[in-house]
C-alpha cells in the first residue's frame, strides 16, 4: 500500500489528503466537499473516494442515510499526520487560500504580527553565498553601529528564525568568531570571493542541548499541574532538544529568565530545570 501512496500524481494526493484530514478532523466527508475545494467534478471526486477506499479499506463507511462517509474505529492514517500542530497548520494554511472553503475566516485565526522586511535581492545574494561557500561584505545596521557604511566580511553557512525574525549565521572575520545578523539589518551585500571557513567549527550551530523546562517551583501544586497538563510534561518534566546557537531565542521565546527571576510564578509559570548547564553552553 505504501508503494502505491508513493507512486500516486502529486495532484491526486492532494486531494486524498484531503480527504482523510476531513474523515478523521471532521468525522464526514463527501464528494462535494472535494469538489468544492478542488473545482473537480462529480465523477472525478467519485474516483477519488474509489482510490482511497482502495488504498485503506478499514478507514472508510458510507452512510447511506446521511449521505457521506465517516471514519470507522479501525482508522489508521496513510495521508494525514495526526497532530493538533499538524491540524492547526492545515487549518491556517487553508484559511488564508482566498478560494478554499475548508475553514471561515471566523472559524480559526492567529494574532497578528508584524512583517519583517527582508529584501530579496539581499537574501539572494546571501542563499548564493551559503550554497557556493563564499565570504561577501555587508553593510549592517546594529544598534552599536547604526551608521551607514558599518561593513562586515562574513562568510555565511546558515539561517535560524526565533519565531519573530531570520537571523543569518555566519563566521565574522573581523572579530574570528561565528555570530548572529538579523538579516533585515543588512542593507547591502558585495564582493563575494571563495572562503576558506569551515562551517563545521560552528560548535554552538551542530552541537544541541536538552533544554528541561517544569512548573515554576512558587506555583502551587494545582497550578503546577495545570502547567504540566498544558505542556505535556511527565514527571512534571519536559525535554526540548535545541541548537546552542538558537537557545538565547529560545529562552526568550519561552518567557524563561537566564539568571535568577523575581518574577511570580503566575508571570513566569516554567522555568528551565537544567539552567546552570544551559549557562554554561551558551558561554562556551
Amino acid at each position: 500500500m505504501e508503494e502505491q501512496v508513493v507512486t500516486l500524481p502529486w495532484s491526486t494526493r492532494k486531494r486524498l489528503h484531503y480527504l482523510e484530514f476531513k474523515l478523521f478532523w471532521e468525522g464526514r466527508v463527501n464528494r462535494g466537499d472535494l469538489t468544492a475545494e478542488f473545482g473537480i467534478s462529480i465523477p472525478q471526486a467519485s474516483v477519488d473516494f474509489t482510490k482511497y477506499q482502495e488504498l485503506a479499506s478499514n478507514n472508510i463507511a458510507y452512510n447511506p442515510s446521511a449521505k457521506h462517509y465517516v471514519p470507522t474505529e479501525a482508522f489508521h492514517p496513510i495521508f494525514i499526520k495526526l497532530s493538533a500542530d499538524a491540524y492547526f497548520s492545515r487549518a491556517l494554511s487553508s484559511a488564508s487560500v482566498e478560494n478554499s472553503s475548508s475553514f471561515d475566516i471566523n472559524y480559526i485565526d492567529t494574532v497578528p504580527s508584524p512583517t519583517r522586511i527582508v529584501n530579496m535581492t539581499i537574501l539572494k545574494s546571501i542563499i548564493q553565498a551559503i550554497k557556493f561557500k563564499q565570504k561577501i561584505t555587508v553593510d549592517y545596521r546594529s544598534f552599536k553601529n547604526p551608521q551607514a557604511g558599518n561593513n562586515r566580511f562574513i562568510s555565511p553557512h546558515a539561517f535560524g528564525y526565533d519565531g519573530f525574525r531570520w537571523h543569518v549565521r555566519a563566521y565574522c572575520h573581523s572579530d574570528n568568531k561565528f555570530k548572529d545578523y538579523v538579516l533585515g539589518r543588512i542593507v547591502s551585500v558585495s564582493n563575494p570571493s571563495d572562503s576558506d571557513v569551515d562551517s563545521t567549527t560552528d560548535k554552538q550551530w551542530f552541537n544541541f542541548i536538552d533544554v528541561i523546562i517544569g512548573p515554576n517551583p512558587k506555583l502551587t501544586d494545582d497550578q503546577k499541574h495545570i502547567v504540566a497538563m498544558d505542556y505535556g510534561m511527565i514527571d512534571y518534566k519536559l525535554n526540548i532538544n535545541c541548537r546552542i546557537a538558537l537557545l538565547w531565542y529560545l529562552l526568550k521565546k519561552l518567557g524563561i529568565d537566564v539568571n535568577e527571576s523575581t518574577r511570580s510564578g503566575e508571570e513566569q509559570q516554567i522555568v528551565a530545570i537544567n539552567r546552570d548547564e544551559i549557562i554554561v553552553a551558551m558561554n562556551q
